[in-house]
Parts: structure tokens; C-alpha cells; sequence
């Protein structure tokens, strides 16, 4: 029996929102190819664990996408070589070797970066897919632009692509590779009942440290007008939002959230979502139908939310407390429907089965 072919996907710890996992799926649904997935735990500069890797992660991820710009379009045909193998390069090398893949997907700069250095100095030849997980393009993706095919958000990424030199039939708007299924009223009256939620419009908060304990304070002391979930991604974050949510007048309004797997159960069946900027959770929110209200803490998020702002599809809170206003704003006119319509239609024609559709139609042997 013969083998399928393979597909190579390469992530990195600074993905967020299972981008690699969501499109190795949908790629082995599809039928044509197999996939192997790896991160720099697999394929990196050394096998390190623990804080020591997130700092050798940090400063090999800084040193790859300085260069980038440099190295970007200077990959050695087939057959030539430029310096030693060694330590990631190698790893990365021998997975290309070991799976003969078809081609490979990445995720990540990191990993795409990795990628373009490991086969420009072994002189692999094969093709490379980036996917662009963001709504506007990252100043600093340079390495990206060694890619043959670049599959991104939005038509102004396209031609922002297209500007630098790379050829437009090799950018593809595909969306990005999250999929959230439209909640129905009657689905969202059913879902919160199961979830214990009461009627009251449910504020699903999304944020971190100063932040999510400012912002939970702030939903709180307007009483039961509101019914608030707060995701606590660590044990610090969850005792200060606990003894903030313990000192509110009304504490059965409040349900902190701490198991990952239920995340988006709860956000699906909330009626409005505050979170930093994430392309994920706002992507999802898009494809669900849920008003949305981000705040940023860089400058490229920045860039990204003004981007979106400016279209009318989220709410940009310049600080905790412009949230209170941006939700009342949600709940006491008819903006939500239109932030909710013109997100729907944003997403409407792009799914992860979608792209894997594509690609096995473009990429296949």
C-alpha cells in the first residue's frame, strides 16, 4: 500500500490558538496528504527545558528575525551549501530528510525563520507555505518573504505582500485557520442554562495580570446588570481575581474560569467579549457572532486593532475603564448587531476545510 504524501508543519511555543493543529487536521481530513507537526522542542537550537529554553527560545527567535531581513531572499539552489549543520539547522534538516515532505506549512516568524535558514544553508529543496496570523502584516516577519506561498487574512495583507516584491498569485486570502460555530438565540438560552448563566447579558473577559483584576473590578461594581466570566490562566492571576470577586456587592454574578478545555464553551454562550488582542479569540468571535472589545499592549497589536476598529469590526478600549462604556454602548443600541453582521460577513466564505481544499489542490503532487 502506498503511503500518503506528508506535510511538514513547523510551530513554536509562541503560537497561540492551535493554528498548527487546527490546519494538521483539517489537511488529514481532506485526504490527500498526512502531516507531522513539530515545535522548537523538536527542532531547535538546543534541547532545553524549563525557563532556561524560553530564554535560549527568546534570544534565538530575537537573533533569527534580525537577520531575516538580510537572508530572506538569498535561499542556494538545489545542491549548494552555506556553512555547517549544526544543532537546529541540523534537526531541521533531518526532518525534511526523514518525512520527504511535500511541502512545509508554517505557523510561527520563529518557525518560519528556522525554516528558511535550515534550507538555505543545506540546500533542501522544497516548498514552504507561511501562514500570517495576524489582520495586519508583522513588520518583522522578513524570513516570510522567502516563502512560495503565503496564506493571510485579508486582501490588505495581500497587497502589502504583493508591494515588497512577492508575486500576487502567491498570496492566497484564506482567512486565518480558526473555525467557531454561529450560536442561534434558542442555542445561547439552552447553553447557559447548562452553564448555570443567568439571563442577564454575559461579559466574557479575556486579559491578564493588572488587567483582568481591574477590569473584573470595574464589571462588578455594576452589580447584577451584568453577569461576568473571567478566564485565569495561572494560579497568581486566579487569588487576585478571587479576592476581588469575594469584595464585589453582588458574587453570584461571577464565575472565574480555569479549566482551558471549557474556554470556548463559555465564550460561545457569552453575549459580549473583552480580550487583549489575540487573532484567535477575536477570529472565533467573528465566526460566532459576538461583539467584541480589545485592548492592546504593543505596538503591533496596536497596529491590528486600529486596523479592525476602523472597519467596524471590534471596539478598541484605550484603557480599563473605556470598557464599561463600550459594553453599554453593546448592550443599549443597535451597534453589537452591526459589529456581529459585519464580522459574520468577514468570515463567512473561509474555513480551515477551506484551505486544506486549496492547498491540496495547488500543492499536490
Amino acid at each position: 500500500m502506498q503511503r500518503k504524501p506528508v506535510v511538514l508543519i513547523l510551530t513554536s511555543s509562541d503560537e497561540r490558538g492551535g493554528a498548527a493543529e487546527n490546519l494538521a487536521a483539517a489537511i488529514r481530513a481532506d485526504g490527500e496528504f498526512n502531516t507531522v507537526v513539530l515545535d522548537e522542542s523538536e527542532y531547535g537550537r538546543r534541547p532545553l527545558f524549563g525557563r532556561t529554553a524560553a530564554v535560549a527560545f527568546g534570544a534565538d527567535k530575537r537573533r533569527l528575525l534580525a537577520s531575516g531581513a538580510a537572508s530572506a531572499g538569498r535561499l542556494l539552489k538545489k545542491g549548494g551549501r552555506q556553512g555547517k549543520l549544526y544543532g537546529r539547522n541540523r534537526r531541521v534538516a533531518n526532518a525534511l530528510k526523514r518525512y520527504a515532505p511535500e511541502y512545509v506549512l508554517t505557523v510561527t516568524p520563529y518557525a518560519q525563520a528556522a525554516f528558511v535558514e535550515a534550507k538555505r544553508r543545506s540546500g533542501a529543496d522544497v516548498r514552504s507555505v507561511h501562514s500570517v496570523q495576524a489582520f495586519v502584516l508583522p513588520e518583522e516577519e522578513h524570513p516570510a518573504y522567502a516563502a512560495d506561498m503565503y496564506l493571510v487574512e485579508n486582501a490588505d495583507i495581500k497587497e502589502a505582500l504583493v508591494s515588497r516584491g512577492i508575486p500576487s498569485k502567491h498570496v492566497v486570502v484564506t482567512g486565518l485557520p480558526f473555525d467557531a460555530p454561529e450560536v442561534t438565540p434558542i442555542e445561547m438560552e439552552e447553553g447557559k442554562q447548562e452553564l448555570g448563566l443567568p439571563r442577564t447579558p454575559t461579559v466574557f473577559v479575556n486579559a491578564d495580570g493588572r488587567d483582568a483584576v481591574e477590569i473584573m473590578g470595574l464589571l462588578a461594581d455594576q452589580g447584577d446588570i451584568i453577569n461576568i466570566v473571567c478566564y485565569a490562566e495561572d494560579v497568581k492571576l486566579l487569588a487576585a481575581l478571587r479576592a476581588k470577586a469575594d469584595n464585589a456587592e453582588t458574587r453570584s454574578n461571577i464565575v472565574l474560569l480555569t479549566r482551558r478545555d471549557m474556554f470556548d464553551e463559555y465564550l460561545l454562550m457569552s453575549d459580549i467579549v473583552v480580550t487583549r488582542y489575540e487573532p484567535v479569540i477575536i477570529y472565533k468571535c467573528f465566526k460566532a457572532g459576538k461583539p467584541v472589545i480589545a485592548f492592546a499592549k504593543t505596538a503591533a497589536a496596536t497596529r491590528n486593532l486600529d486596523y479592525l476598529a476602523e472597519r467596524k469590526l471590534i471596539m478598541k478600549a484605550s484603557s480599563d475603564i473605556d470598557v464599561v462604556a463600550l459594553i453599554y454602548k453593546f448592550m443599549q443600541t443597535d451597534t453589537a448587531s452591526e459589529y456581529v453582521k459585519n464580522g459574520r460577513e468577514r468570515t463567512a466564505m473561509f474555513s480551515t476545510a477551506n484551505t486544506a481544499n486549496y492547498l491540496a489542490a495547488h500543492l499536490g503532487g
